[in-house]
């Protein structure tokens, strides 16, 4: 879903933002069975300049959700939320670390919200 505000043409680096986006809805797919995934994209206009906007995107699904405990480490390289996650899905533990860092580079942020059971 493309809300209204997010402007038609926007200079930035879509390499890397496609990357972000990537990672987070590839976790989304593995780790929700049943249910659904939806992806939103909103703009936030700074208050000096309508000709700057930061795009906000959301990933947002219906997966078994993670512990306060593991969100702490969600961004850690190398770091799953528990070690039957790495036995039962693979991965490396680094998607969500190459996020965050690629989304600083480009003068944004990545984060995870989520409670255990919800998604």
């Amino acid at each position: 879903q493309v809300s209204e505000d997010v402007p038609k043409v926007v200079v930035g680096d879509a390499h890397r933002t496609r990357q972000c986006l990537l990672n987070f809805i590839s976790n989304a797919v593995k780790f929700t069975k049943e249910g659904e995934i939806t992806v939103t994209v909103n703009a936030k206009f700074a208050c000096d300049d309508e000709k700057r906007c930061e795009l906000h995107f959301s990933v947002r699904d219906t997966g078994p959700g993670i512990t306060k405990e593991a969100l702490g480490r969600m961004f850690r390289s190398f770091s799953q939320a528990t070690i039957s996650t790495t036995r039962e899905y693979g991965g490396t533990g680094l998607g969500l670390s190459i996020t965050k860092s690629l989304a600083n580079m480009m003068g944004g942020d990545a984060w995870v919200e989520s409670k255990e059971g919800v998604g």
